[in-house]
């Protein structure tokens, strides 16, 4: 996904996703390379420079909105999670619920992203900290829960 649409590789090369338990192959990813992230780093800086102007209350809502779509889609989800990685199906639902549950967490902390006065050492003198989004991260961890 980038820039808004699933999309193949530049190169055009996949990888397969396969069960563990049967090795059996689900399907496919595509395997993305420097020309790759260079288009998805475009696309989030595009992306981040609306984010940036969204109002904390309509930021709050899009997490919300996450949390909502994960817990509508669980059983399929979990499912999926279950064929690819070879977890029980109960330790997949469970994994959806917390990242549900941190989607709420962080809904409900967007909305308290408070600024605040710094004493100053001088009269005639105000100091602010006023926190915004500085800019784009992009992470690359490993899957190897549990």
């Amino acid at each position: 996904m980038i820039d808004g649409e699933w999309r193949e590789a530049i190169a055009r090369e996949r990888i397969p996703v396969l069960n563990p338990a049967t090795e059996r192959q689900l399907g496919w990813v595509s395997l993305a390379r420097t020309a790759d992230l260079d288009a998805a780093l475009v696309a989030a800086a595009r992306g981040f420079s609306v984010w940036r102007r969204t109002a904390p209350l309509s930021r709050a809502k899009v997490l919300a909105g996450a949390a909502a779509l994960l817990r509508e889609r669980v059983v399929r989800i979990a499912q999926l999670l279950s064929l690819e990685q070879g977890k029980p199906l109960a330790e997949a639902r469970g994994e959806l619920e917390r990242v549900a549950e941190m989607c709420d967490w962080m809904s409900g902390e967007t909305q308290r992203i408070y600024g605040r006065l710094i004493p100053a050492r001088t009269t005639n003198v105000t100091q602010t900290v006023i926190k915004e989004p500085v800019g784009i991260v992009a992470a690359f961890t490993p899957w190897n829960f549990p």
